[in-house]
């Protein structure tokens, strides 16, 4: 019994009890989106990279309201397929391959 009590607490002081914890499922989702918008050009990597980490961050901030487990994947998955496809099929053809076209860009 005694030593149940000092594993509880020797959890609490190292904050083990409450960490944040992000499964390996929702690293390989992240790589993937981010692989394939890497495959699509430069832009849509960018874009889906950053909403992937604003995604976590807003994840972060809900999770320190709520004070309760969420999951990690719905906003950064979310936000960053938005961005994949608002980049890769709106962004460059409407906006950077005329800009390369004209000379802009080399």
């Amino acid at each position: 019994s005694s030593d149940e009590d000092e594993d509880e607490e020797g959890d609490h002081v190292y904050g083990w009890d409450n960490s944040v914890k992000l499964g390996l499922g929702d690293f390989i989702f992240y790589s993937l989106l981010v692989s394939k918008a890497a495959l699509m050009g430069f832009l849509p990597f960018a874009t889906c990279f950053v909403s992937i980490i604003e995604g976590l961050v807003l994840t972060m901030l809900l999770l320190a309201v709520v004070q309760a487990a969420l999951p990690a994947l719905p906003f950064s998955m979310l936000l960053g397929v938005a961005c994949f496809f608002f980049s890769a099929y709106v962004l460059e053809p409407e906006y950077v391959y005329p800009l390369q076209s004209h000379g802009v860009f080399a």
